[in-house]
């Protein structure tokens, strides 16, 4: 997204005194919209819908992450089916995932630039290649390794293990969407639902395509799949799912007027978190942090940014540069480990009473940007 000198300042100023363009400070997340099929999931809802959860026709688990009267919309699906193990892991599940731009116009903007919509359609088609194969590849290094037991997915060793297809389709996007993508896995994941099956073996006087044993019988292998859907079972390990946070790091120049020699090279800079696409293109660089609800980081990568040269920058270093030195590297994973805290904690607030209803708690402070839908951050339907 291209934005001009005077905006990129008016943005980074007012991160700089921690009151950002939507009325944020620099560790909050936006109210997103949760979605899913599960009665059960746990939330930190302010408002919850009565009507029944949706379901997506042929999946497995699902959820929807979307922002009320904004641009960003990810839908996830799981749909699970029995394979064949790999033959280098053997006694392990398969998890695959895939992520679908072509619905948002084929690319993200800020994610790697974004495309111009002047751009011939076989670049815009190859950007959003590029662009969901980074996606996907960053998913599946920072939030599958953690995201459920490999081994609990086994169901006979050796001969047939779960396989979970992750697909998301991001619809719109307005920034971060790294960690919409991984709330969106995570919640789709959690409310996933698989049949108890049972591995039979028995033994048969006839031939087919049984195996013969020594004494002349034959060995049948069958599976048995319990058809009851109350008593199918969600994967384990799918309450230790990572969510990523992407921390922005906005830098500017010290003003003109307090300029000095000392000062030339000091630049000013805030870490701040879930960043919409104008603040994404301020960014000099980025990095996403995946953090599981024990607060144990699970992994790091950065992104470079745009690093918008603003005009007031008369100290001839011609813009920032996006690399860091470590000691700030440590201060962005505190930043991801401290926003990934109060989003895990709002998460799991909302609890079920004794009639497998939602306790609702409406708060009607209305003292930030988005009202009472940002006290608590998130709205469950």
């Amino acid at each position: 997204m291209a934005i001009s000198s005077s905006e990129a300042h008016y943005i980074i100023e007012s991160c700089l005194a921690n009151l950002r363009i939507d009325g944020r400070n620099h560790t909050e997340h936006r109210p997103y919209v949760i979605t899913n099929r599960s009665s059960r999931t746990r939330s930190s809802a302010v408002l919850v819908a009565n009507r029944p959860p949706p379901s997506l026709i042929l999946s497995n688990g699902s959820s929807r992450i979307h922002l009320p009267g904004s641009t960003t919309d990810v839908l996830c699906s799981v749909k699970a089916d029995l394979v064949h193990p790999s033959s280098s892991k053997p006694n392990e599940g398969v998890v695959e995932l895939n992520v679908d731009l072509s619905l948002c116009g084929g690319s993200v903007s800020g994610f790697m630039g974004g495309g111009s919509h002047s751009s011939s359609a076989g670049k815009r088609k190859r950007l959003q290649r590029e662009e969901e194969s980074q996606i996907s590849s960053l998913l599946q290094r920072l939030v599958l390794p953690h995201a459920v037991n490999y081994e609990k997915l086994v169901v006979w060793p050796g001969k047939y293990v779960w396989r979970l297809s992750i697909d998301v389709c991001v619809l719109r996007c307005d920034g971060c969407v790294l960690d919409a993508a991984s709330m969106a896995v995570r919640e789709a994941l959690q409310n996933t639902m698989l049949p108890v099956v049972q591995a039979v073996m028995g033994m048969e006087g006839g031939g087919g395509n049984n195996t013969r044993s020594g004494n002349g019988s034959s060995t049948k292998n069958d599976l048995m799949v319990d058809g009851d859907f109350h008593r199918a079972i969600s994967p384990a390990g799918v309450e230790d799912c990572p969510l990523v946070v992407t921390v922005s790091v906005l830098t500017a120049p010290p003003p003109s007027s307090s300029l000095s020699i000392n000062d030339s090279k000091r630049y000013r800079s805030i870490n701040i978190v879930d960043a919409r696409t104008e603040e994404e293109a301020c960014a000099s660089s980025r990095v996403c942090v995946s953090v599981d609800p024990s607060g144990m980081v699970c992994g790091v990568h950065t992104l470079c940014g745009s690093g918008v040269e603003l005009d007031n920058d008369v100290s001839g270093s011609g813009g920032v540069s996006s690399s860091m030195p470590m000691a700030a590297l440590g201060d962005i994973v505190s930043t991801a480990a401290m926003a990934a805290k109060k989003l895990y904690k709002r998460l799991d607030r909302e609890s079920l009473d004794v009639d497998g209803k939602r306790n609702v708690s409406v708060v009607t402070d209305d003292s930030c940007g988005y009202g009472y839908l940002l006290k608590d951050s998130l709205l469950i339907q």
